[in-house]
């Protein structure tokens, strides 16, 4: 009877144990999404990249470095060959929902105009719950698509809770002339808001 409860007690603290246990896939993603994901984890870390990432930013939109965050954030930035670029940024701040537009002349590198306003909580809850309805934090990161012409768009955000599947507090997206709708329509989440 005693090897019986040793038994039994071996089994169910092994069971614990292993419940525990963070697991490394929890939404079992693709082997190709958790690569991904991997990918820009490196080149968020490296500290050249980080640096030249975050000087970019500055120089070219007068905008913060978004992996460098405190509060939930997101921005869409649409820059165009030929035309202007946009900027559209939201962030929650405590129970504030700030959104701050930037639009720079076309041909030149300063702004043109810029807009700050404040939206509702069930505003700011539509783009981030339409964010998660279409898989943002597992999104790829890019594609094969290039060209010369045509926009460079990028979706980035920040939460200062970590993502459930991923891991993560930062993602990203970029596409070149994006002709995949579902990024599509995450993009627009951003930039149609009180438009």
């Amino acid at each position: 009877m005693r090897k019986k409860n040793s038994t039994v007690f071996i089994f169910f603290f092994s069971f614990l144990i292993t419940s525990c246990r963070e697991s490394a896939n929890p939404c079992s993603l693709s082997k190709e999404v958790l690569n991904n994901i991997q990918s820009l984890d490196s080149l968020v870390n490296l500290p050249e990249l980080r640096q030249r990432d975050k000087d970019w930013m500055e120089n070219s939109h007068k905008e913060p470095f978004i992996p460098d965050s405190k509060i939930e954030t997101y921005r869409f930035i649409w820059s165009s060959s030929f035309d202007t670029t946009k900027v559209y940024r939201i962030e929650k701040n405590n129970r504030h929902y700030d959104v701050t537009t930037k639009i720079f002349t076309s041909h030149q590198d300063t702004i043109g105009t810029t807009n700050k306003f404040n939206i509702t909580e069930n505003e700011w809850d539509n783009i981030v719950n339409g964010l998660a309805r279409n898989n943002f934090w597992t999104y790829t990161t890019h594609d094969n698509r290039d060209g010369l012409d045509g926009s460079s768009w990028l979706l980035e955000g920040y939460k200062p809770v970590k993502d459930r599947c991923t891991r993560m507090n930062y993602h990203r997206v970029n596409r070149w002339s994006p002709i995949d709708s579902t990024f599509i329509l995450m993009c627009k989440l951003i930039s149609k808001v009180r438009e």
